[in-house]
């Protein structure tokens, strides 16, 4: 046994208490809570509204150890409830019990209703008792906006360090009254799979991430729905609501991850289909990895339909044109919505910028925080982004029944070829210079590319040198052999010369030599190239020698 109890460490009486939705949710719901180890069991008591006589449901309890404490984690699973009805619950042993609080089971036959979405809400203030304040005053606002809402949903980054105890016992204590009466559904992001092996105020040492959310999945393992892919059940599952399914993706995995979610989204005969992944596949960050490095988590996108994939991670908003196969289109039938939500935890940490994909794109650089609202009707999805100052920062309509998108913009076809590097169009820097799309492959002038992004390039007579990412090519004009690194290298087409006198490559060559991935939208006739990393290429100003 731990001898001192940490800060809001466990106790006899229940807390950490979470309604979440894990099964029919017309007829059942989970609710999960924590205790010391000196309760080892609990049950949870149900009553519907204006009744009097309760139903008895034991949870399942689980030992838990943290990196600062240890607990048991009981959850619940009442069941053949009514639907439509309001409940009244309480949990815990025969002497420790929570307050009541209640829950609604969803109607039958509903097909229009809200539910409230947050993003990245992790708060690290003060160290010792992290407070969540911005987030609660958020939801606050957000629910007596919208008080019928559903659900909450979260798009990942829900702590700061998801495998230190002290972040979760912080967010539960800042959303102590909300968790326990509306469906709380979180989602994994980078920092939920992260932890530090020394973490102390004034002394965090050993930061390392996962390659499986242990802490998350462990906790909440009870909680949600165990139908993802093996070994990753619970931080990959799905879920019904009215209408809608859900399909909520882990950070872990890339191909695992993506195989299920093909198999989910194929096998739902729900009218609307929402995907849920913490990294945006079309990015706003200037250095962001995009859906090139995502394994199959895109392809499943656009195989599965979905209609809209809501994102974090990048504590900015944007939303994009419908997308498919990277091109993008008009109607909504035609793609995938990519939906970035700002921070919900008044935690803004970068510039950023709206990309060729974006319809909509707000940096939050203001210190502010952000909630989406979603509506669904059976013909008719909407979503609208508000600020905690009541500003509306976006708001979209799918209409299903006219294949349309309110408000309408028609997105980019060019004449000529234009390049983008991570999503950034060249624009002025290759001012009156294009790609060349040839037979499965395109030609480009990397050399402009590269100039763009702050790299060093030096072009001499018939020749270009290109420095970049630790990698040096040197390319000559009707050649088929560059020099990388002083070795030759053998190209798949010779060098040649184009627009202005710019020297052309194979885009293939250029993803050789660089370990780039590119993609080329034939529609809107844009090739753009991507790097697995989220290094800056910018040449380096040298200091000034003494």
């Amino acid at each position: 046994m731990i001898p001192n109890k940490p800060n809001r460490g466990s106790a006899p009486a229940p807390d950490h208490i979470l309604l979440s939705i894990c099964g029919d949710t017309k007829t059942t719901i989970a609710v999960s809570w924590r205790t010391d180890c000196s309760v080892t069991g609990g049950w949870i008591e149900v009553r519907p509204e204006g009744g009097k006589e309760s139903m008895r449901f034991d949870a399942v309890t689980r030992y838990f150890r943290s990196d600062i404490d240890e607990s048991n984690l009981h959850t619940a699973r009442p069941y053949g409830l009514t639907p439509g009805t309001r409940y009244f619950y309480t949990v815990g042993d025969s002497t420790h019990r929570s307050p009541e609080y209640s829950f609604e089971t969803e109607p039958e036959n509903l097909t229009s209703y809200s539910f409230l979405i947050i993003a990245d809400e992790q708060n690290t203030e003060p160290f010792a008792a992290p407070e969540y304040r911005p987030v609660r005053n958020l939801l606050d606002l957000a629910l007596s906006r919208c008080p019928d809402a559903k659900f909450i949903l979260t798009l990942g980054d829900n702590v700061d360090n998801g495998e230190n105890e002290l972040q979760w016992n912080g967010l539960f204590h800042g959303l102590d009254g909300i968790t326990q009466n509306i469906p709380f559904m979180l989602m994994t992001g980078n920092h939920d799979n992260r932890g530090f092996r020394v973490y102390e105020e004034g002394r965090q040492e050993g930061k390392y991430y996962l390659d499986h959310a242990d802490s998350f999945d462990y906790q909440f393992k009870e909680a949600y729905p165990q139908n993802g892919p093996t070994g990753y059940e619970t931080e990959n599952y799905s879920f019904d609501y009215g209408n809608v399914h859900f399909t909520i993706l882990g950070v872990n995995a890339y191909e695992t991850t993506g195989r299920w979610a093909l198999n989910d989204l194929r096998n739902t005969d729900r009218t609307w289909k929402l995907a849920a992944f913490h990294y945006p596949i079309f990015p706003v960050m200037p250095e962001g990895v995009g859906g090139m490095y995502y394994g199959m988590i895109p392809e499943a996108l656009d195989a599965g339909r979905v209609d809209i994939m809501f994102a974090g991670h990048e504590h900015s908003f944007a939303r994009s044109y419908p997308i498919r196969n990277y091109e993008m289109f008009d109607r909504p039938s035609e793609g995938t919505v990519h939906y970035i939500l700002g921070n919900s935890g008044d935690n803004g940490f970068a510039s950023n910028a709206g990309k060729v994909w974006h319809y909509n794109f707000y940096p939050q650089e203001e210190r502010n925080s952000m909630y989406a609202q979603v509506d669904v009707t059976p013909t008719r999805l909407t979503v609208t982004a508000y600020l905690d100052d009541g500003r509306t920062v976006d708001r979209f309509t799918i209409d299903r029944e006219h294949d349309e998108i309110d408000p309408p913009h028609v997105p980019p076809v060019y004449f000529d070829t234009h390049m983008a590097f991570k999503g950034n169009l060249l624009e002025l820097a290759a001012r009156g210079i294009s790609a060349r799309p040839g037979d499965g492959t395109v030609f480009v002038p990397f050399a402009v590319i590269a100039q763009s992004i702050g790299t060093e390039v030096i072009k001499e007579p018939g020749r270009v040198t290109i420095d970049l990412y630790g990698k040096r090519a040197v390319f000559t004009e009707g050649n088929k052999e560059a020099v990388v690194n002083d070795r030759p290298f053998v190209l798949y087409t010779p060098v040649f010369a184009g627009d202005r006198g710019e020297l052309y490559m194979d885009a293939n060559d250029i993803g050789a030599i660089w370990n780039l991935e590119w993609r080329f939208a034939k529609r809107n006739n844009i090739i753009d190239f991507d790097y697995a990393e989220e290094d800056f290429p910018l040449l380096r100003q040298p200091p000034k020698t003494k």
